[in-house]
């Protein structure tokens, strides 16, 4: 076993099979370690969507992050942030030369956490919806109460509150709402703005909890509420992502 997943050699990988270097390659880059006891590569074998996704992984991590690492040593890059829980859901650091760039993705249901390094960065926020947000149906009957808007939200870890004011370009209302001819939207139209995060008051804060919600107007869901404020729902169908790029002065 040892001696095939060091050198690539298998028993069903004879010296004239056509993917014999490919698969040697393989080994050696800690891409695969073979099947069964180690000494088989199963080169018929169909690959599933788990296994397709664990060599991409590998591949990224073993050849990829390594090219990166030596870019910017050559280059003179500076080096990412040293906590290795910085990201979106304690992803760990990109590697990519600076600029860095972070993302998340999720669905109205979802809150993902982060922990950024301070400084400033350019921001997009995209939304995919499933339906036209003047087409949706909250409650049981047939009428149709339209979702009026769709922010960026976010709280610190010590907080219970959702707040916008630090990412308040990140939204979409009015006539930049999904419609039915474009599920896909967009915060800005075009371009990127400035979100700035610190851990001082009117910043994003460098960890916390981020999500997206969609907005109707006051007390179209039932029960009705006591203020005047729009009323959140989690009953309009989308996926959202958001990107930030280190800004560099």
């Amino acid at each position: 076993m040892a001696l095939a997943q060091g050198i690539g050699t298998f028993r069903d990988v004879p010296d004239n099979h056509y993917a014999r270097d490919s698969v040697q390659w393989a080994v050696q880059n800690g891409i695969t370690v073979g099947c069964l006891d180690g000494t088989s590569f199963c080169p018929e074998t169909v690959v599933n969507r788990a296994q397709s996704v664990t060599f991409l992984h590998r591949y990224h991590n073993s050849v990829i992050r390594a090219l990166e690492n030596r870019i910017r040593a050559l280059e003179g890059g500076s080096v990412a942030t040293s906590d290795p829980n910085a990201g979106f859901g304690n992803q760990p650091t990109p590697t990519t030369v600076p600029p860095r760039t972070f993302t998340t993705r999720g669905t109205q249901h979802q809150t993902r956490s982060f922990n950024l390094p301070a400084g400033v960065y350019e921001a997009v926020f995209t939304l995919e919806a499933t339906k036209a947000a003047a087409d949706h149906n909250q409650d049981a009957d047939t009428d149709l109460e339209a979702v009026t808007l769709i922010q960026v939200e976010y709280r610190e870890n010590s907080s219970s509150a959702w707040k916008t004011y630090a990412v308040n370009t990140l939204k979409l209302e009015g006539a930049t709402l999904p419609a039915a001819a474009a599920l896909f939207q967009q915060a800005p139209a075009s371009g990127t703005v400035d979100v700035e995060i610190a851990n001082v008051p009117g910043r994003l804060p460098t960890s916390g909890q981020i999500r997206v919600s969609a907005y109707m107007a006051d007390n179209t869901i039932t029960p009705n509420d006591a203020d005047s404020d729009p009323d959140r729902t989690t009953r309009y169908d989308f996926s959202w992502g958001i990107i930030l790029t280190e800004k560099r002065s």
